[in-house]
């Protein structure tokens, strides 16, 4: 037991000293600052400028609406759409086309709007700019000439304008979440962000850790170290030494990452007043995190780590260079690759039957699993039948792995055939 603790030490203490570490530690908190402060900052300090915009109305009865209807402003008070009615003649239409053109490439106009005669049976409205990729803009301009036209079609019917926009009004829809012991809070889409974050950082840790003890391995067994150090250890306590103090390594990453995540949110408001700007931290979201979540995170981490790490290890034993296990590794990739694929599936489906025996299968239970819990927690009897799957999984690759560590670490020259790896499992 001392011998083990003296190499998880080992991994653990030369890894934290790394400026790998060191740099990716303090770069995420940098990260996560930056897109929960950032974009409040840009929100508010940014002032839209006011964009003139030509409109042809061969109608005569959409422009005064639509002058009406886009009647947005910026910080500074000033309308940001600056219409200017064009009159011409339908026959006109290309040349005047042709000249506003010009005017908007020369930034005398931001664009030009086309209203067509036919536009209440046609139901189309032109817009032309030299940038028509701002889809808020696209959308505004769009909505404001669907009410516009919508209210013309609407009196020439005969009917109540008023009337009618109350009838036909859309439903607002509020959704809350319940949670087990019957409690409803408001849910704006928090459930989507925290479990796709949180499976996106499971699946980033899994293959960058499985990665570092699969380096790990393989610098040992190039540089001829491992030789001495199964001279004083079996290899089955090497191979866990290296996966627990990698996997330690990751902890305290994450650790460090989430107590910074955290601080960040408590003092958002804060934050923002050193930008001298509204302090109440209304600007950004709010994220509230269950513990019970975070618990079973930590836990689907743990599992999922031992496992994908034995696995890497493995990878390690039987090549001789990183350049060898390109190859070896991809399978491992593909088995993590799925789950994040069928995510969307299961955020959205949680209880259905491919969402159940997914998160049973042991490749794919660390996300899966975690996902339906962080959505909508299945039944215990579930959650502890996929752990149980998912121990017995990793003692049984541990069993598996370890023989062929045994002899992969000692082995140099040319890669191992599958043939190969299977007589050391028979033969160990």
């Amino acid at each position: 037991m001392k011998k083990l603790l003296t190499i998880i030490k080992r991994e653990y203490v030369t890894r934290i000293r790394t400026k790998g570490f060191i740099i990716g530690t303090i770069l995420m908190p940098v990260f996560i600052l930056g897109v929960t402060i950032v974009p409040a900052v840009i929100a508010v300090m940014t002032s839209e400028e006011p964009k003139s915009i030509a409109v042809i109305d061969f109608t005569q009865e959409v422009y005064d609406g639509l002058q009406r209807e886009l009647d947005r402003t910026n910080d500074a008070g000033e309308r940001i759409y600056l219409l200017k009615r064009m009159i011409v003649k339908p026959e006109n239409l290309e040349p005047v086309k042709q000249n506003l053109t010009e005017e908007v490439n020369e930034d005398k106009f931001f664009g030009f709007i086309i209203i067509p005669k036919d536009v209440f049976e046609g139901n189309e409205v032109e817009f032309y700019a030299k940038n028509v990729s701002n889809f808020q803009q696209n959308e505004e301009i769009q909505n404001a000439a669907s009410r516009v036209i919508r209210e013309i079609r609407i009196r020439r019917a005969g009917l109540d304008t008023k009337l009618v926009e109350e009838i036909t009004r859309e439903v607002g829809l509020k959704t809350f979440k319940i949670g087990p012991g019957g409690e409803k809070k408001e849910e704006r889409g928090q459930t989507f962000i925290i479990a796709y974050l949180l499976v996106f950082f499971l699946y980033m840790a899994m293959i960058l850790y499985g990665t570092f003890v699969m380096r790990a391995v393989i610098e040992d067994k190039s540089s001829r170290v491992v030789e001495l150090l199964v001279s004083s250890v079996n290899p089955f306590k090497l191979m866990a030494g290296k996966i627990f103090g990698v996997g330690a390594v990751g902890l305290t990453q994450f650790i460090i990452w989430a107590l910074t995540a955290a601080l960040i949110m408590a003092y958002s408001g804060a934050l923002l007043g050193m930008f001298g700007l509204d302090a109440t931290g209304k600007n950004l979201p709010i994220i509230d995190l269950d513990m019970a979540i975070l618990a079973y995170f930590v836990l689907f981490f743990l599992l999922g780590y031992i496992l994908y790490a034995t696995m890497y290890a493995a990878v390690g034993a039987m090549v001789n260079a990183e350049q060898e296990a390109q190859q070896l590794v991809t399978p491992l990739i593909v088995l993590l690759i799925v789950p994040m694929i069928m995510i969307t599936y299961i955020i959205g489906n949680p209880h259905t039957t491919i969402s159940v025996v997914f998160s049973m299968i042991p490749f794919f239970a660390p996300m899966i699993m975690f996902t339906r819990i962080a959505v909508d927690m299945p039944p215990l009897p579930e959650i502890l039948l996929s752990v149980a799957i998912l121990i017995g999984s990793i003692l049984l690759f541990i069993f598996l792995v370890a023989k062929i560590f045994r002899v992969g670490i000692l082995m140099y020259g040319k890669r191992p055939t599958l043939p190969e790896v299977l007589r050391w499992l028979r033969q160990s």
